[in-house]
């Protein structure tokens, strides 16, 4: 109730007295007050899950997949890819995630096919010495119990030792020279080479070569000029002399001919220079050229170690080619035999003219 000071038309004084009434007013509050609040409360509810959902699928699952993938790489688990799909921090924290697990199984990975590799060639190596070992044995006997009772027999079984006995020396140096530079411990010295002049060195040398008897040596150097590479003098003969090594063991038809030729880089080429050497034997099945590099590998199963081979030759040719920084392919001849192409990087002409100078 309110009071309110009147004056009245004829000018007397007097109050005004207002009186409400408050209870529809309290009954309004009583009835829509709880339900406001409930309907506060429910929006804070309804707000709060939905926040707690988006948080969960966009922190907290993330989160627990990572956990999930370390737990399975705990356990030697590495097969299964962790991707988030996502380009924020959690996505590149799973992004540093995936790529530290495929490093890893690469890792893993490298040391198991080294592990086979090993013990590969041990079987290999056990395998190869034993038929030089069994004959050595063999002809020790026959020596103790005088079953060589001449002394042209003498001879003939001792020559007999010494040669499967140099054998396994060249097989033991091949795997030696093979380990080290597998390893990368093998030290090389690189010059600028005139590798023209150098074949033709290594041709006429080989002419002189006892086991070249009857066979006909062919050098060509089609740019007819120098051709300079950067080069180890003594691991490029090696890989050259292990060419010729492997084509005299499958010229069995006569007439044996070897042929060598440089190949220059064309103009727009990539700047290599091929050697290319060439033999009319019996030539290398097919399917069986992209292996002739591969170690212990053998195009004719029945070939062993009883002729003289490590089969590790070719081998050491790719590894040495490739520290000189070049390639080498294994090719059928036009006509019969084989071709190994050996493509090494070309010198820059200015050092090549520098060299030149030099020498003149």
């Amino acid at each position: 109730m309110d009071s309110i000071a009147y004056t009245a038309p004829d000018g007397s004084a007097g109050t005004l007295i207002i009186a409400s009434d408050m209870e529809p007013v309290a009954r309004f509050f009583r009835k829509f007050v709880p339900a406001v609040l409930l309907a506060l409360l429910g929006a804070l509810t309804l707000t709060n899950g939905v926040l707690t959902y988006l948080v969960s699928r966009s922190i907290v699952k993330p989160l627990y997949a990572l956990k999930a993938a370390a737990g399975q790489i705990r356990v030697g688990e590495l097969d299964r890819p962790v991707r988030l799909r996502r380009q924020d921090e959690i996505g590149q924290l799973g992004s540093a995630f995936e790529e530290m697990r495929v490093r890893l199984k690469d890792s893993i990975d490298a040391g198991l096919q080294l592990e086979r590799n090993r013990k590969e060639m041990l079987a290999s190596i056990s395998h190869d010495l034993k038929t030089p070992i069994t004959a050595i044995q063999g002809c020790a006997e026959c020596l103790r119990d005088g079953i060589a009772d001449t002394e042209e027999q003498r001879q003939k079984y001792v020559t007999m030792i010494l040669g499967k006995t140099a054998g396994m020396n060249r097989m033991i140096e091949d795997l030696l020279l093979y380990s080290t530079l597998d390893i990368g411990r093998l030290p090389f010295r690189f010059e600028r080479l005139d590798i023209a002049a150098y074949m033709r060195e290594a041709v006429e040398e080989l002419r002189l070569d006892p086991r070249m008897n009857g066979v006909r040596l062919d050098y060509d150097n089609a740019a007819a000029r120098p051709l300079y590479v950067q080069a180890d003098r003594e691991k490029l003969h090696r890989a050259v002399l292990n060419v010729v090594d492997n084509s005299l063991k499958h010229m069995e038809r006569e007439p044996r001919m070897l042929r060598f030729e440089l190949l220059a880089p064309d103009t727009g080429s990539t700047g290599s220079i091929a050697l290319r050497i060439t033999d009319n034997g019996s030539g290398i099945p097919e399917d069986a050229l992209p292996h002739v590099f591969d170690r212990f590998f053998r195009a004719e199963p029945a070939r062993r170690s009883d002729d003289g081979s490590s089969g590790l030759g070719l081998a050491i040719v790719k590894q040495i080619v490739e520290e000189h920084g070049g390639t080498v392919q294994a090719l059928r001849a036009p006509v019969q035999g084989t071709s190994i192409v050996i493509r090494l990087p070309a010198g820059d002409e200015e050092a090549a003219n520098e060299q030149r100078g030099g020498r003149s």
